[in-house]
């Protein structure tokens, strides 16, 4: 390659990568998800929360997620980032066993910004299924702020969010960024959410990364099968009696073992 062709090349390179900087529209957006264990269990005695096996295991107060939000200009996926839970503080070791209604695969969530479809991608009881909802499905009231909040370089507004079991919600978003999308899709008005806090659950964004992503990265899986609301209530059902029933099985009857069953991380 002539020295002329190589400063060429070179050229493009960089002009390339500045123009992408510049236009911003694909990337990911980190998160960090952090679940309160003990209103979660919502066992209190005393003011303090009794959560010990036999063994003397404690379930810790908090445990700690990485997510991410990856995006393009058509879609994005809210996922599970390759660090694992942080539930260091569980005291013997063990850690505590996190399972959510879908089995063992993590819940995905894709969504389509063309038509405005949030899908979630979960496995239960060994099928891969398809679940589609709507941004905001548990909003029954919503009550706007005028507080600005800076989070990751984008000036957040507040929304109080109150669900159909009576729980307020505090979220911050930001129309700065040119799409819709929620880490919690139970709380959403409009924009992207960059917080969410709650008695049981926080959702903070951390960091963004801008970075070419593949529209192919955020495709639905293809062997997965699109399910209704009333099946996936059904399923739920199943599920969990025979989630209780395998630790009655393995108990004698008495108190399981910890366990925290949660679904979808909402």
């Amino acid at each position: 390659m002539s020295k002329q062709l190589l400063v060429l090349v070179s050229f493009c390179m960089v002009f390339t990568s500045y123009v992408f900087a510049q236009q911003k529209t694909s990337g990911v957006i980190y998160y960090t998800q952090v679940i309160d264990t003990r209103a979660m269990r919502g066992n209190t005695q005393g003011g303090q929360v009794q959560a010990q096996r036999p063994n003397g295991f404690t379930m810790p107060d908090q445990i700690s997620t990485k997510m991410e939000l990856v995006f393009t200009v058509n879609g994005a996926k809210f996922q599970k980032s390759e660090v694992e839970d942080d539930i260091s503080d569980a005291g013997s070791g063990q850690g505590a066993r996190m399972m959510r209604f879908g089995g063992a695969a993590e819940r995905e969530t894709f969504f389509s910004f063309e038509d405005k479809k949030v899908t979630e991608s979960f496995e239960m009881d060994g099928e891969q299924l398809l679940l589609q909802k709507s941004l905001g499905t548990d909003s029954l009231e919503i009550t706007k702020f005028d507080d600005v909040k800076k989070i990751i370089g984008f000036d957040c507004k507040k929304a109080v969010l109150k669900d159909k079991r009576g729980m307020e919600t505090t979220i911050w978003y930001t129309n700065e960024l040119p799409f819709a999308a929620s880490p919690a899709i139970n709380y959403w008005t409009e924009g992207v959410v960059l917080g969410v806090e709650n008695q049981r659950i926080k959702y903070y964004a951390t960091s963004i990364e801008y970075i070419k992503v593949k529209d192919s990265e955020l495709a639905l899986p293809k062997k997965a099968r699109m399910i209704s609301e009333e099946e996936y209530r059904e399923k739920q059902a199943e599920f969990r009696k025979k989630i209780q029933e395998q630790f009655r099985n393995r108990t004698g009857g008495t108190s399981p073992n910890q366990v925290i069953i949660r679904e979808g991380g909402n």
